[in-house]
């Protein structure tokens, strides 16, 4: 005949052995997650693009550093960003803008940019000079 007693041992044991192989596992897969990793692989696209290409000239023997062209900053059709964005807050500030912000250079934006300021596109230079990129509260401020 089975006890009442010998039951609840059966279990609690049976129980303990479940949460043990329920630990175990859990720290061999903490363990296999915070493996370190030793070095990222990249293509090699990533690699010559981030190292500075150099050229050796027979003549100085010297090593002079590749000039990487930049490309002039321009907010034309199809630009997106906060830019854009503030442009097109100052156009509602200033000229009448009409419909919804969206941060896309549109041909909404394009229209009203060629009105007040005859060309086709935004340079740094016209940015800066009419403040666009200032939010309207810290030009109050000042």
């Amino acid at each position: 005949m089975i006890r009442t007693n010998d039951l609840i041992i059966a279990g609690v044991g049976i129980g303990v052995s479940i949460l043990a192989v329920y630990l175990i596992k859990g720290q061999k897969k903490k363990a296999e997650k915070e493996a370190p990793v030793l070095e990222k692989r990249q293509n090699v696209a990533e690699i010559i693009a981030s190292e500075p290409i150099t050229k050796v000239t027979p003549e100085t023997n010297s090593i002079i550093p590749k000039q990487e062209a930049k490309k002039p900053w321009v907010l034309t059709k199809g630009s997106k960003g906060k830019e854009v964005e503030r442009l097109q807050i100052w156009l509602l500030r200033h000229h009448g803008w009409k419909g919804p912000v969206t941060g896309i250079y549109d041909t909404q934006t394009e229209t009203l940019v060629r009105k007040r300021f005859k060309k086709d596109c935004i340079d740094r230079q016209t940015y800066d000079k009419h403040q666009m990129g200032i939010p309207i509260h810290e030009l109050i401020k000042a």
